[in-house]
């Protein structure tokens, strides 16, 4: 490894002793040597620390143990203070890169001048189950390597494992906020962005990211984490007074939150709890409960008629 290496790997590992090898091992057998690899375990009570002590007969890996548990933005933080390299990629503690990924995205920057790359990931399960790219809800990915401004990443509200220039970081003196979880990376690749970083993707999935019951992921569809989210973003120096961005950030905020309102108000009103229905009404609510009502009734006399003794087309 050289004294200030291509590129620092970081990882946040928390309760990851079930997965932190295969990360690891995945950063090893990349095609790209000249790396450093910065493992930051928060605290775990598992044995996550001690299945990282594994591999550090590789001088490339360093582990860094936090005394308490500070969570992942905390956690990556201490990374980045920490780290040498040339660019910083995050590798979360769970997942795993396919073997070109680091120079790739490499090479990608070089050849566009970017301060800032990604690549698409792949969604899979512990099974070997994919279950496709996270990447937008409202976007298709990009079938050639494709450069997305900073409304495009709010509007489209689009996933990435940050490939960035850690120059760029200390230049603009970037860190992950520690007072939140889940929408910190989301907060986080904004800064890259408003600071200049144009972001341009690699049309390859050479991110793997696991889905398993306890991946963060699931908390993305709390709707107090997202209500969070979009207070952040909405203050944010370089969105606050830039009416387009700010519009970017509405229509995601629509999108995202009026699915997760109109359940609540739905499952209250199943439930007779008017008070909490009472809570998520709003003009855009009432025109889904509207527009879905025909359809509910509809599944309600189909389901009533099934169980009908006298109906001669009841299923036997």
């Amino acid at each position: 490894m050289s004294a200030t290496p291509k590129v620092s790997v970081i990882t946040a590992a928390y309760k990851a002793a079930r997965y932190i090898g295969q990360a690891i091992e995945s950063v090893q057998a990349q095609t790209l040597k000249d790396w450093e690899m910065i493992i930051v375990d928060d605290a775990s009570p598992d044995e996550t620390a001690q299945v990282v002590k594994r591999y550090l007969d590789d001088p490339r890996i360093t582990l860094i143990q936090n005394e308490r548990n500070g969570g992942s933005g905390y956690s990556r933080n201490r990374a980045i203070d920490a780290a040498q390299g040339e660019w910083i990629a995050v590798l979360d503690a769970d997942d795993w890169y396919a073997p070109e990924r680091l120079e790739k995205l490499w090479r990608l920057a070089q050849e566009k001048g970017a301060l800032l790359t990604a690549d698409l990931q792949l969604q899979i399960d512990d099974e070997g189950n994919t279950y496709g790219f996270a990447f937008s809800d409202i976007w298709e990915p990009p079938e050639i390597p494709t450069r997305y401004t900073v409304r495009d990443y709010l509007y489209a509200h689009i996933a990435i494992k940050p490939f960035v220039s850690r120059n760029h970081l200390m230049q603009h003196n970037l860190r992950y906020r520690e007072d939140v979880v889940v929408i910190e990376d989301h907060i986080f690749q904004t800064q890259l962005q408003l600071k200049g970083a144009e972001l341009w993707i690699l049309p390859e999935p050479t991110y793997f990211y696991r889905v398993h019951p306890l991946s963060l992921v699931s908390l993305y569809g709390n709707l107090e984490v997202l209500e969070k989210l979009f207070e952040i973003l909405l203050e944010m120096e370089g969105i606050r007074d830039n009416p387009d961005l700010i519009q970017c950030v509405l229509a995601d905020k629509r999108r995202l939150l009026l699915p997760r309102q109109y359940e609540r108000f739905a499952t209250a009103l199943k439930r007779k709890q008017w008070r909490i229905a009472k809570q998520y009404l709003s003009p855009a609510v009432v025109a889904m409960f509207v527009s879905r009502l025909p359809g509910a009734v509809y599944r309600r006399l189909w389901a009533r008629e099934q169980l009908d003794p006298k109906n001669p087309r009841k299923s036997p």
